[in-house]
């Protein structure tokens, strides 16, 4: 803040009673300058000391009784919700602060500190929670800020971050009861039964957060540790470790896999797809029986819906739809998912039936995406558990109340024609009406290609016309039976287009 200089207003009120003709001087480009700051400006020099302080006592602090006090200032600083100055915290170097400090607490922890076996069940001193919280809230700054950050600690706030992760996993891992225990206490001295979850959520958060930035994503799945840890924490059962960090790691797997050169490493890693397949299998194995409220639904589909975005991305190469289509449990939760139509069901809140419609759509470009696969592969999608993908496919064409997934349905009947699927598709008791149905309920034209880029694509609305058009040139390998019954669906559909 600027002091205000009043001398020459004293000089020359004294000149003018003096009668002496003063000369004025015109006033200086900066005497704006001058003014008493406003209550924006003083707020804003008021919250850079307190951010300049806490940056200070955090790089500055040796005892634990400093890391506590430099910890609460540096919540009373970075907790609030603009971006701008997140974004002027990660220029003030807080996020390098908070790494050098998170760095000594787990040194002093596990080097210095020889912990027991019994001290294991324990959870981390609350500093180290309070650290991993306030890289929580600084990070609410931009993506570029972010970026810049993780180009200046990623490296080792990742390596420090397993380090937490890998000793959260063990404490589960050494007492299969500490999912959510009444009375748990923290070294830190925090009595709270949530406490013990609250770093493991706090260091996933820090990860999830990360990998909202695409650019990072491809340096976070070269991590030698991160991958396995996150498949490790998926594979726990929901509600033994805490939600919110499982569904952060499964965001991370997700986000890596919208990379293309990230799907590569998530591909080549064992058990990943199989781990991913199992979450996305989640909503189906909590079935409805089981569930007494709408509460009940939301994290199994909140899952679910994470899970199928990760595997659409994932199911792009051809050697993973090969490998999609021979997983038993991931077509049966497919086969679930297009099934479920949650507008029927009365009462139902409308975020949880929206977050389901967008769980179809992942799931039906999943088997979209997988049924463009080889002949054979085609093959056991039809005649998987008798014709299941075929059905749920048949539901949700004819009473799906989302236009977008009904239409993808039937992109996947069209990605499923060939001469060895001709049969069991034309044969099928409904997809054949549906088909005609579906070309007699819209208007009659003539197929239209798109020109969208290098490969032509044929727009959804014609589909079903297509389908029917690329049944009837594999027609030769039909039973007689079936040969009737496609000459029939296409006698009606050359009527209806008049042709």
């Amino acid at each position: 803040m600027m002091n205000i200089d009043v001398s020459s207003t004293s000089t020359q009120s004294s000149n003018e009673m003096d009668g002496r003709n003063a000369s004025i001087r015109p006033p200086s480009p900066h005497a704006g300058d001058k003014r008493r700051p406003g209550r924006k400006e003083s707020q804003h020099a008021s919250t850079e000391a307190i951010r300049k302080h806490a940056v200070t006592a955090l790089a500055t602090s040796i005892s634990r009784p400093e890391h506590l006090t430099a910890l609460t200032v540096g919540l009373r600083a970075f907790n609030h919700s603009d971006e701008s100055v997140h974004d002027e915290e990660i220029d003030s170097v807080a996020d390098a602060a908070l790494c050098r400090l998170l760095s000594f607490l787990l040194f002093k922890e596990f080097s210095i500190d020889k912990l027991d076996s019994e001290e294991r069940l324990n959870c981390l001193p609350e500093e180290i929670l309070r650290n991993c919280q306030l890289f929580e809230l600084i990070y609410g700054c931009s993506k570029e800020k972010i970026t810049a950050s993780f180009q200046r600690v990623g490296p080792d706030l990742l390596r420090l971050l397993c380090h937490i992760i890998m000793y959260e996993i063990e404490r589960y891992a050494l007492n299969p009861e500490l999912s959510h225990p009444p009375d748990s206490k923290s070294r830190g001295g925090l009595d709270s039964g949530a406490q013990q979850d609250t770093c493991l959520q706090s260091a996933t958060r820090i990860l999830f957060l990360y990998a909202r930035v695409q650019s990072l994503t491809e340096a976070m799945a070269q991590h030698k540790k991160l991958l396995s840890l996150c498949i490790t924490l998926i594979k726990y059962p929901i509600d033994v470790v805490p939600f919110e960090a499982q569904h952060n790691v499964l965001f991370i797997l997700a986000n890596m896999a919208c990379c293309r050169s990230c799907v590569l490493t998530l591909s080549s890693y064992d058990s990943l797809m199989d781990t991913v397949a199992y979450a996305a299998d989640q909503n189906r194995v909590t079935t409805a029986t089981e569930k007494t409220s709408w509460a009940e639904y939301y994290q199994p589909l909140r899952f679910n819906c994470t899970a199928f975005r990760c595997l659409l991305n994932l199911s792009h190469p051809k050697e993973n739809k090969i490998t999609m289509v021979g997983k038993d449990g991931l077509l049966r939760s497919i086969a679930y998912v297009i099934g479920l139509q949650t507008s029927q069901w009365v009462g139902i809140p409308q975020t949880l039936n929206d977050m389901a419609t967008q769980t179809r759509r992942f799931a039906m470009s999943t088997l979209r995406n997988i049924a463009s696969a080889p002949p054979e592969q085609k093959y056991r999608l039809c005649s998987f558990k008798n014709g299941i993908l075929l059905d749920a496919l048949c539901t949700a064409a004819q009473d799906d109340h989302d236009p977008v997934a009904k239409e993808k349905s039937f992109a996947v009947i069209f990605n499923l024609v060939c001469s060895n699927t001709v049969e069991i598709l034309t044969m099928h008791p409904q997809l054949l009406e549906l088909l005609v149905d579906a070309v007699a309920s819209s208007h009659p034209r003539h197929p239209h290609v798109s020109q969208g880029g290098k490969h032509s694509k044929v727009e959804l609305s014609e589909m079903p016309y297509q389908s029917l058009v690329s049944l009837s040139h594999v027609a030769h390998y039909l039973s007689y039976a079936a040969r009737i019954r496609l000459e029939n669906a296409l006698s009606i559909v050359k009527a209806t287009r008049g042709m």
